[in-house]
């Protein structure tokens, strides 16, 4: 680790109220979660009685719900769960994908403007793992993050981190948006077939033992592909 030049110091001096504001906000969230018990929400009753209270808005509260979750460090993916016992499959689907792309997009706009630059100047220039992501970041935005996502899905770090990277913010998007479809459909599929399921029926029946070792292919072939590409050398094009 190398020494932090006057200029580099003079640069982090000029990024603190980005800092305190990132600071804030995270703990504004942090107090609301506690104030409100957000947490009491994501269970089946109380989010049940949340979307029914606002009768045809409640999609959108479903939708509102996705995005604190995954902005507040909740479990995405129970929300979404959660999404496939209040509606259809294909409507549990929708909310929950627009849901995710929504709070996955807010975290990485949040770190961007407020603490990128900070980050850079701190860890990302200093740690060579760190800067050899950020350069395949810059230079191969849209299919490191489907990697990412296809592999680590809704896990909050990884919001952070790509946000405090120099990928393109359309980049991002299109790489999230395709890159989390198998996460949202395997956890609505996994969800709705468990409830769905009869008194007498077997909990792994047939249709469910099938999209089980399709989902471990999938990923099995999701991680050789990512580990293969994003272990090359990033290469600047010509």
């Amino acid at each position: 680790m190398t020494a932090t030049s006057p200029d580099e110091r003079s640069g982090l001096r000029r990024q603190w109220p980005r800092l305190v504001l990132l600071g804030v906000v995270i703990a504004a969230g942090a107090w609301a979660h506690q104030r409100f018990d957000l947490g009491s929400h994501l269970t089946l009753a109380g989010l049940r009685a949340l979307v029914e209270a606002y009768g045809p808005l409640g999609p959108l509260v479903f939708v509102g719900a996705c995005v604190a979750g995954i902005f507040l460090h909740l479990p995405g993916a129970l929300v979404i769960a959660l999404g496939a016992l209040l509606f259809e499959w294909p409507r549990a689907f929708a909310y929950g994908w627009i849901g995710s792309l929504l709070g996955t997009a807010a975290t990485f706009l949040l770190v961007r403007h407020l603490a990128r630059d900070a980050f850079q100047r701190l860890l990302i220039s200093r740690f060579a793992g760190l800067r050899a992501l950020d350069e395949r970041l810059e230079r191969h935005g849209f299919v490191t993050v489907l990697i990412l996502r296809l592999g680590l899905f809704l896990a909050p770090p990884l919001n952070w981190t790509i946000g405090a990277t120099r990928v393109r913010l359309h980049h991002y998007i299109a790489g999230t948006a395709l890159g989390i479809v198998p996460g949202v459909a395997v956890t609505v599929f996994f969800a709705d077939s468990i409830a769905s399921r009869g008194p007498g029926d077997p909990l792994l029946s047939g249709k469910r033992l099938v999209g089980a070792l399709l989902v471990a292919g999938f990923l099995a072939v999701a991680a050789v592909t990512g580990r293969r590409l994003l272990g090359k050398p990033a290469q600047t094009p010509p």
